[in-house]
């Protein structure tokens, strides 16, 4: 059926003149609703189908597109409709709506009736723009575009709003378990009924922390400060649990900074103090009661300086070293608190001790000792020492992704950089090469050869990171 603009706009007038209430206040989320902003998509003297006419109105404001269903589902008549997975073309549905299961829509969809899916409804703003004049029904809602119910919209589960460009628009009541506004605007002018309301605004930090007490761990990280929504929408799609049997404990991420009791019976002022003119002892990124070690940073200002209880680390002359062998040994130790990393390189009767924080400073010290043996020996103290402060690592950081080296060479006309990292079985390199191997053993070894091969080449450490800003972060 065709629309033709003689009777569908005068019908229009009359709607607009009856609009009252809820429904005339969610039309009216983005803008009056008005019978110009329809009259001007009718070609002079040619009708239009609905689905051009959704077409033209979309992407844009919600008030004429939704005023327009409106006015739609008086003049149509009704026909119930099966949708498939995913909706790619816009699309009228004149009356009932059904989606056996998930249901991706990515272009304008318009229902005149009721729209039930039977698993996870996503839409992909800007373009999926979606108005249901009835009752919207799921098992949860991932909504990043302009997404309007005239009726009530009951999400079993969760609903989840993504971005700050679109609106979800509800004229009647909301109703879900766990409604995340993230970054989205979402609005109800009827009664919101949701067990957990994350409001528009809220940090990442704080939504992991609350989610700990009612979500299963697999869907939040304290430390990265995220909520893994994929993987929740996925998990209801499959049927599995995302919410806890019963209420847990509230988690809360350790601050970055020093605490109070690790501070205690430290003299902070008098070891900045001694570290450099420009230190402070709000510099402090980490410190050891135990031993009295503080290490102060302060990014772009100065490198790292490391007191280990007695003295300061590097002040005399570094030992001699050809790093271009390969190392007797490596360890490496992770620090989540403040993302500090702590490596330890022998070579022979070397050690080198690279010590700063994921994609920032990094500042390097030297020892000698008499024999290898005493060099072996220090770097087990070294590893006692840290051990419970620090993750020792070797490719992965929990929580957050491959373990990344990459190493500078600034001897020629321009700096030049390379990374690598071992995934699995396999060494990856930002050069383009992967070299699989039978198991981690054997790759953490030709990453030990990659290094060597780099440092003869000029080359030397850069930075540690996890989560790298170069083509391998982007796997």
């Amino acid at each position: 059926m065709l629309l033709s603009s003689n009777e569908f706009l005068p019908r229009a007038e009359a709607t607009l003149a009856g609009l009252e209430g809820p429904v005339r206040d969610a039309l009216s989320h983005h803008g009056e609703p008005s019978v110009s902003s329809l009259a001007r998509e009718f070609p002079k003297d040619a009708p239009l189908s609905p689905s051009a006419l959704v077409q033209a109105l979309c992407p844009g404001p919600l008030s004429p597109i939704g005023f327009a269903a409106v006015v739609m589902r008086e003049v149509l008549p009704r026909v119930d409709a099966v949708l498939d997975a995913s909706v790619a073309e816009p699309t009228v549905v004149t009356g009932n709506a059904r989606a056996s299961g998930g249901l991706r829509v990515t272009a304008p969809l318009v229902v005149l009736g009721d729209l039930e899916v039977e698993g996870v409804l996503e839409d992909c703003g800007p373009d999926s723009t979606v108005v249901v004049v009835g009752r919207c029904t799921a098992w949860g809602l991932k909504t990043s575009g302009n997404f309007l119910v005239l009726g009530d919209l009951v999400v079993r589960d969760v609903i989840q709003g993504i971005y700050n460009d679109d609106s979800l628009v509800v004229a009647g009541d909301l109703t879900t378990r766990f409604l995340d506004e993230n970054d989205h605007d979402v609005s109800s002018y009827g009664e919101v009924h949701a067990e957990h309301h994350f409001e528009n605004g809220r940090s990442g930090e704080e939504a992991a922390s609350l989610a700990s007490t009612f979500l299963v761990p697999e869907l939040w990280n304290l430390d990265l400060g995220e909520l893994h929504h994929d993987d929740l929408f996925e998990r209801i799609q499959r049927g599995e649990p995302v919410f806890t049997a019963t209420p847990q404990p509230q988690q809360r991420r350790e601050p970055d900074a020093p605490t109070a009791e690790e501070l205690e019976g430290l003299d902070i002022e008098g070891i900045a103090a001694r570290a450099s003119k420009q230190a402070r002892a709000k510099d402090v990124v980490y410190a050891q009661r135990r031993t009295g070690e503080v290490w102060l940073l302060r990014p772009g200002s100065f490198p790292m300086h490391i007191f280990d209880g007695q003295r300061f680390l590097g002040e005399g002359p570094p030992p001699a070293l050809d790093v271009k062998q390969r190392a007797s040994e490596r360890v490496t130790f992770w620090r989540k608190r403040g993302d500090l990393f702590l490596e330890i390189e022998r070579f022979g009767a070397v050690i080198q001790l690279h010590v700063g924080i994921n994609n920032g400073s990094l500042k390097t010290f030297r020892f000698a000792f008499e024999t290898s043996d005493a060099a072996a020996s220090e770097v087990r103290r070294l590893e006692a020492r840290y051990t419970g402060d620090f993750l020792r690592v070797t490719s992965v950081i929990p929580g957050r992704g491959p373990l990344e080296r990459e190493f500078a060479h600034y001897g020629g006309p321009k700096a030049e950089y390379t990374s690598a990292i071992v995934d699995g079985t396999t060494l990856v390199t930002r050069d383009g090469e992967r070299h699989p191997f039978d198991d981690e053993a054997a790759a953490l070894s030709a990453l030990e050869d990659w290094i060597a091969a780099k440092r003869q080449a000029g080359f030397d450490l850069k930075i540690l990171e996890w989560k790298p800003f170069g083509l391998l972060g982007r796997r």
